[in-house]
């Protein structure tokens, strides 16, 4: 069942809907058209209590101020393109830069700041959202994009992108969506990235060409452990690696070519819940939202400290001027197909 409503309004009188989707057992996401965005997931626990596991934004306002884009869809690329400079066909790319002298999350033509068009398909408890980039933040060309989300008796998200474009460009999105699969402290969950590579990085940080090994390093999470271990082995073992306090994960994994299984599995050993991200792109991206003051989320719900974690599934970034990765470069006879699935279970003590 899909049940529509209405969130909330723009500033300039449009309308934010949302696409409650639920599914036999009562559980449901719910999805807004402003910024294609997953507002709520709200799955069982061990005790077959339901809880909503991400973060979200309070109203219509904070959405159109919210920098940190909690559930959006970022496009037409996330992430960051060194100096905004990439090549493509031949033709150099002049993008918008919008953090520390680099093109991040789209700039100037961010989904997350969209209102797209929607549909629903209630038959197979699918809502499909549409946009036409026209090439907003620099690229310059069309992009016309699509986005399915599906919501499945087995507590399945799957999230689908299907992109047409008009000409040469770049093309790289991913979902911005915060997890926390208990509501406290989200460095108590246990992560597990089933890869034992990541990206090196250049001296402003960004991908600059190959890869290096995570062992003995804070990003090491090839075993089951708690974020919050992996921040505490700075001090006990590997040397400086976060450059900032707070301490803060902005890590890119690069996952083994033709990897099957989940990319990510993160589990809270209080609730029992368990979420496994399964993807077909090149690389996992895990980054913590910290507020360090508390700030009004959905539900009156206020968010401080360790709120969330995301896994963000998309291209290496910056991968469009590193050839060692695989390309985000896609021609007008090209279409771009990926798709995402975040499912839920639980584990019995």
């Amino acid at each position: 069942m899909i049940r529509l409503g209405v969130f909330d309004r723009l500033k300039d009188g449009r309308i934010i809907y949302s696409y409650t989707i639920y599914n036999t057992r009562g559980e449901y996401v719910q999805l807004l058209n402003y910024g294609a965005s997953i507002h709520k997931i709200c799955v069982l626990d061990r005790n077959g209590k339901l809880g909503d596991v991400v973060m979200g934004t309070a109203d219509g306002r904070a959405l159109e101020e919210n920098m940190t884009c909690e559930g959006s869809t970022i496009g037409r690329v996330a992430n960051r393109i060194k100096h905004g400079r990439c090549t493509v066909d031949g033709k150099e790319l002049h993008l918008d830069c919008n953090m520390a002298g680099h093109f991040l999350h789209g700039a100037g033509g961010n989904y997350a700041h969209r209102l797209f068009e929607a549909s629903a398909d209630e038959e197979n408890n699918t809502v499909t959202f549409h946009v036409y980039d026209e090439g907003e933040g620099g690229f310059g060309c069309g992009v016309d994009a699509r986005l399915s989300f599906c919501f499945d008796d087995d507590a399945r998200l799957s999230l689908s992108y299907e992109f047409f474009p008009e000409d040469t460009t770049v093309i790289s999105p991913t979902n911005h969506v915060y997890f926390n699969l208990s509501g406290k402290d989200a460095r108590d969950q246990i992560l597990v990235i089933n890869t034992d590579q990541k990206a090196s990085r250049d001296e402003e940080g960004l991908p600059c060409g190959g890869t290096e090994s995570v062992a003995e390093t804070p990003a090491d999470f090839t075993v089951p452990r708690t974020i919050r271990a992996g921040m505490e082995q700075e001090e006990k073992e590997s040397g400086p690696y976060f450059g900032h306090l707070p301490k803060r994960y902005d890590e890119f994994y690069v996952l083994p070519k033709g990897h099957e299984g989940p990319a990510a599995v993160l589990y809270d050993p209080e609730s029992g819940r368990e979420l496994k991200v399964y993807t077909d792109m090149e690389s996992l991206i895990i980054f913590n939202n910290i507020e360090e003051k508390p700030a009004a989320g959905k539900d009156g719900i206020l968010y401080e400290g360790y709120c969330g974690l995301s896994l963000e599934t998309q291209f290496v970034p910056n991968a469009v001027n590193c050839p060692g990765f695989c390309s985000p470069v896609f021609r007008k006879e090209d279409v771009f197909r990926s798709t995402t699935i975040y499912a839920f279970s639980v584990r019995k003590q």
